[in-house]
């Protein structure tokens, strides 16, 4: 990891003078009785290696994507499950595993999860062929549910250990800082691994031991978080069941729907799952009214700024993600025909300008308000777009066109994730009880989840309907342009609600909302 972000992280762990000022001297304000500060600053590294570990993941099938469709025998229009397997599990089990985060220690799942991840890891290693692709699958949505419990109980974690304050602010900033990177290391790993497929997934299977080794050593013995004094700890036997079973098979079903619709060409099985899971989530909402302890906060829905909040967010970091990213790449590998690796090397501003967003929000999100941050970071969406699109025009192959359009389009848009995850974290995480960190938390990478599968597949429909390739039934240079201009005006929409809708005041030295 940079020096920069290990700089942040024992930044975000000093116990400066002016956060005791702000927060008071409360045994909150960092982990219980940490043995040294290495160990501290190993601990706020593993709970930020759950967006790390995520963006990983997903990595190593982006760039590889045709590596692995002709290792697998997949046709081009299967290829969206490399990602959606995983995706669908993710979503499936970050809405139960965030609740439940708050009501059980969550430091056996933070290491069971490593575990569980690990040995799907070297499941999907072994079975890299076209008889076992079904189990490849099978493994790429078991690596789905783990990632889901661990960013959630990370964000629970974190949520619960440091009170908002500026400390707060620098850890949720470099947690942000670890999706970028993860994302570019995972796409380095990947191409520098292609012409040996199963090295990509047994080496993470060391990473994540190493993981889950430092998680048993340095994250503490967490208990059900209090909301008052007199107040009752929670416990499992609050758990919403019914709740989460309607909220994670709704979600469940959209995304399969979302995500099966272009290969089976929109078959009506598709449009019943994506309607039966609109209807579940329905019923989820409903439910939540009239249970004693629901999933979320239902007093979170009357926030002020909170529901356009999430609008702008799903727009633009599906913008960012399911309309830009995913076909940039495309165009690197079909188009200028680059190499997986170049591509992944061509990412590296991705990873570096990560951290240095992340220590740009750490520093700003106490003197402007929040909805300036965040109406930034939808513009930062939307420069992607704004780089490429010249590009596709022209098809250059040269590295001319790298440096002068890919290379700073790449770098601007990073700015987007970074920022808007960090302010928007901060923001639902200090807006509910500190019983509910997890929850809140889950909340926000739910809708991260649904805004890259609806998206993903929305741009795809579009692509699709302005030019395929016959020959390959690939989203043929004039579709990859109009899937760019469709994330351009998503984007700018999004900036438009934050600028207009959202009013955050700058972020405040305070207790959880109780």
């Amino acid at each position: 990891m940079p020096s920069a972000t290990l700089e942040l992280a024992s930044h975000a762990l000093n116990h400066d003078q002016e956060d005791m000022n702000a927060a008071g001297p409360s045994p909150k304000a960092c982990p219980p009785s940490p043995p040294s500060l290495l160990a501290e600053v190993i601990f706020v590294l593993i709970c930020s290696g759950g967006q790390l570990v995520y963006a990983l993941l997903v990595g190593h099938v982006t760039v590889t994507q045709s590596v692995f469709g002709a290792a697998l025998g997949l046709p081009p229009s299967q290829l969206p499950w490399l990602i959606g397997s995983f995706m669908l599990a993710s979503g499936l089990s970050v809405i139960v595993s965030g609740p439940l985060a708050d009501l059980a220690p969550p430091k056996p799942l933070m290491v069971g999860a490593f575990l569980w991840e690990l040995v799907w890891n070297i499941v999907a290693a072994l079975t890299i062929t076209p008889k076992l692709k079904i189990l490849f699958f099978v493994a790429r949505a078991m690596q789905g549910l783990a990632v889901g419990v661990i960013v959630s109980a990370s964000m629970s974690i974190l949520g619960r250990v440091y009170s908002p304050g500026h400390r707060k602010t620098r850890v949720f900033s470099l947690m942000a800082a670890g999706s970028p990177f993860g994302y570019w290391l995972g796409c380095i790993q990947a191409g520098a691994l292609s012409a040996h497929l199963p090295w990509i997934f047994g080496s993470t299977a060391v990473f994540l031991a190493v993981c889950a080794l430092a998680a048993q050593l340095t994250i503490p013995d967490l208990r059900p978080a209090r909301d008052g004094i007199d107040a009752e700890a929670p416990s499992l036997r609050q758990f919403d069941y019914s709740g989460a079973v309607l909220a994670s098979v709704g979600c469940s079903l959209v995304v399969f729907g979302l995500t099966q619709g272009a290969s089976a060409d929109w078959n009506p099985y598709t449009y019943c799952s994506i309607i039966l899971g609109f209807l579940m989530l329905g019923a989820f909402y409903f439910v939540e009214q009239r249970v004693a302890r629901p999933l979320i906060p239902n007093k979170l829905w009357q926030t002020p700024g909170f529901k356009p909040l999430l609008v702008a967010y799903f727009l633009g970091l599906g913008a960012f993600s399911g309309a830009w990213q995913f076909y940039a790449i495309q165009f690197w590998l079909r188009y200028q025909g680059v190499t997986p690796l170049t591509a992944a090397l061509y990412l590296l501003p991705n990873g570096i300008v990560g951290v240095l967003a992340a220590f740009v929000v750490s520093k700003t999100l106490h003197i402007v308000p929040t909805q300036v941050i965040l109406t930034a970071s939808m513009v930062a969406f939307g420069l992607g777009p704004v780089f490429f699109l010249p590009q596709a025009y022209a098809t250059t192959t040269d590295h001319y066109g790298y440096w002068a359009l890919s290379m700073p389009g790449v770098a601007l848009a990073t700015f987007g994730p970074d920022m808007s995850f960090a302010a928007a974290a901060i923001f639902i995480t200090s807006s509910v009880p500190r019983s509910y960190q997890g929850a809140a938390g889950s909340l926000l990478v739910t809708v991260q989840n649904l805004a890259m599968a609806v998206m993903t597949s929305i741009c795809g429909a579009v692509g699709q309907r302005v030019e395929t390739v016959p020959e390959t039934g690939e989203i043929g240079l004039k579709g990859i342009q109009a899937i760019w201009w469709f994330g351009l005006a998503a984007a700018m929409v999004g900036a438009l609600i934050t600028a207009t809708m959202v009013r955050i005041p700058k972020a405040e030295e305070k207790e959880h909302v109780q």
